[in-house]
């Protein structure tokens, strides 16, 4: 889903106003191994979203067509 958005960056932090997306499970938990994820409830597909200044409408349209993009893979 992440390589179909316009808008977010794929970043933790940028001190920026952009908005920014980034999978949490290899990044934020990486150290806990999938098992200890699973018993925790962070799926492999969870995504963290810090929500910038964009448009609110543009944000919505470009996951929603990302998400779309993706069920459609």
């Amino acid at each position: 889903m992440l390589d179909h958005l316009r808008y977010a960056v794929r970043a933790t932090h940028l001190g920026d106003t952009r908005t920014l997306v980034i999978p949490v499970a290899p990044t934020i938990y990486w150290e806990m191994g999938a098992e200890r994820r699973a018993s925790m409830g962070i799926a492999d597909s969870l995504v963290r979203v810090s929500v910038g200044i964009e448009d609110e409408a543009d944000l919505v349209a470009d996951f929603t067509q990302a998400l779309d993009a993706t069920a459609v893979a």
